[in-house]
């Protein structure tokens, strides 16, 4: 079944901070510390226009709709007690094109800074960031080819703790190409050239497990409660 996204990644982003931003309005008070996670889930990526060429100076363009398809991310950061959180993510993204036998998978490294809102052990997160997808396209019988792009990255989520340690979360990630990807096939000895801007929405389920001095993002951090010592009174 085609699943055609018409949401921008603004207005997904926008309704996911207005539905957590009721409950997480405090700023985080987390120990600091280093964490390791994973995200699993599908991806939806827009419509897109692909251009052909051939040989001889000929050009086309066609409408090209994904599936539905797997996806998932390996994630590092470091919590700061601020609520700033700098996060490594490396993720894989399938999608099938509809009415055909092609498809496109895509290997993804991008770099972002998100920030921590909590409250009450709960927290809801907002960022962004950029970096590098390698998009390959399997056309089939016409073959298959790879190229690269600078991508830039929006995302945001919400979590519960599990224990000291473990962080139970829903995630969600936009990623958009600056330029377009270019592929080259051969077809009974006449070149074919196409391209496409790459996207991706992808919304996961993620499991994060806190190193260190970091017992989870949204545990706030305990303040030694000084003893109140009681004076006497002679009269």
């Amino acid at each position: 079944m085609t699943h055609r996204v018409k949401a921008s990644p603004i207005r997904i982003a926008a309704a996911t901070m207005l539905a957590g931003g009721a409950l997480f309005v405090v700023p985080a008070q987390a120990d600091q510390g280093f964490y390791l996670g994973a995200i699993g889930g599908v991806t939806l990526d827009p419509d897109a226009n692909v251009r052909f060429a051939d040989g001889e100076g000929g050009t086309a363009t066609d409408r090209a709709e994904f599936e539905t398809g797997p996806a998932g991310s390996f994630v590092a950061g470091y919590t700061f007690a601020s609520g700033l959180r700098p996060e490594l993510e490396l993720g894989y993204r399938r999608a099938e094109v509809s009415d055909s036998d092609a498809r496109t998978e895509t290997a993804q490294g991008t770099a972002s800074l998100y920030y921590n809102f909590s409250r009450n052990g709960y927290f809801f997160y907002l960022g962004g960031g950029g970096g590098y997808a390698q998009v390959r396209l399997d056309a089939g019988l016409f073959g298959e080819d790879d190229d690269g792009t600078p991508v830039y990255s929006v995302g945001t989520g919400f979590g519960i703790p599990v224990g000291k340690r473990l962080m139970l979360g829903v995630d969600y990630r936009y990623v958009g190409a600056f330029d377009r990807t270019n592929y080259n096939y051969a077809v009974e000895d006449l070149t074919l050239a196409g391209s496409f801007k790459y996207q991706s929405h992808f919304v996961g389920l993620s499991l994060r497990v806190s190193f260190g001095s970091a017992l989870a993002d949204s545990h706030p951090v305990q303040r030694p409660v000084q003893p109140v010592k009681v004076v006497p009174v002679s009269n």
